[in-house]
């Protein structure tokens, strides 16, 4: 198996559990758990997670200029990310956010111009206006409408925000990943995390944690996913396809989670079959395969100094 093939089946991997996620949330979110709570699992319980598969994994040792770009994927990659995207979530509407986190794949592609030297193409910008056009689609649909409930300027703002930051993460992170294993990155990663995010989990969710005892089996298996697969395993291997692909590959992947999510959705009874999400889907892989045969870049060696 080649090492591109390796790269895309590892962000593949991702995006599905990621897919699998959304419906997952959202039946825990509807009263089981808060945002934040949900946050908080996540974060804290990943940490935990990668702290003891760490002593099964052995790695180069950590520079402090190393730790320092941890430090900064952390708050790209998760704090920014992830904590910044629930604060945004209360100002705007769920369809307008995702709608709104199509635009990482062209913040990745500008990013990368910048940071990598990438040229932007127009068969790159065809690609992932083809793939946005059905991601689009796709949360439009399975929204069914918009409803009236559309967002205010100020949460649309932070959304778009969290998919720069997430670019930013996909394209600087890479250099690092030929000299890191991923379990010590995401480690690292995700203890700088708990730190910044622990007084804002304390302060919202000290009365929460004293009825997580009256939580259901449904509730909890729910929760061990939501930890296990869409955050140890997803971010686990998201580093791994990183270190295989250019990054606006990488985030054109984030297509893929609508149509998962869709599948599941129906699968569960949260949404119905529509022949016009098939034409979406078939419209976002279009997208993603003229982005993934255009021609490949070199890395600039200077990159490499990241470490």
């Amino acid at each position: 198996m080649s090492e591109r093939l390796k790269g895309h089946l590892f962000i593949l991997a991702t995006n599905t559990i990621f897919g699998v996620f959304i419906p997952v949330s959202k039946y825990l979110l509807n009263g089981y758990v808060s945002p934040m709570m949900l946050t908080c699992f996540r974060i804290v319980g990943a940490t935990l997670l990668f702290w003891m598969a760490s002593f099964f994994i052995s790695d180069n040792k950590v520079t402090w200029k190393a730790l320092l770009w941890f430090l900064f994927f952390a708050l790209t990659g998760i704090v920014f990310n992830q904590g910044l995207f629930i604060f945004g979530l209360r100002h705007t509407s769920p369809v307008d956010a995702s709608v709104i986190l199509t635009a990482t794949p062209f913040s990745a592609l500008f990013i990368s111009a910048l940071y990598f030297g990438d040229k932007i193409t127009g068969r790159k910008l065809l690609g992932i206006a083809t793939g946005a056009a059905g991601a689009i689609w796709l949360i439009i649909t399975a929204a069914g409408s918009h409803s009236g409930n559309s967002g205010s300027i100020l949460g649309n703002a932070i959304v778009l925000v969290t998919t720069i930051c997430a670019a930013i993460y996909f394209v600087t992170s890479k250099p690092m990943t030929k000299y890191y294993t991923s379990f010590t990155m995401m480690k690292w990663m995700f203890t700088f995390s708990t730190l910044m995010l622990w007084p804002f989990f304390y302060s919202e969710c000290k009365d929460e944690f004293l009825g997580l005892s009256n939580l259901g089996f449904g509730a909890w298996a729910g929760i061990l996913y939501v930890v296990v697969a869409a955050t140890f395993l997803a971010y686990l291997f998201l580093p791994m396809g990183i270190k295989r692909m250019r990054p606006t590959t990488v985030a054109m992947y984030i297509y893929v989670q609508p149509i998962v999510s869709s599948i599941v959705a129906i699968i569960v009874g949260q949404d119905s079959f529509m022949w016009s999400k098939v034409f979406a889907s078939v419209l976002v892989f279009i997208g993603v395969y003229i982005v993934t045969t255009s021609p490949r870049y070199e890395d600039k060696s200077a990159a490499d100094s990241s470490n």
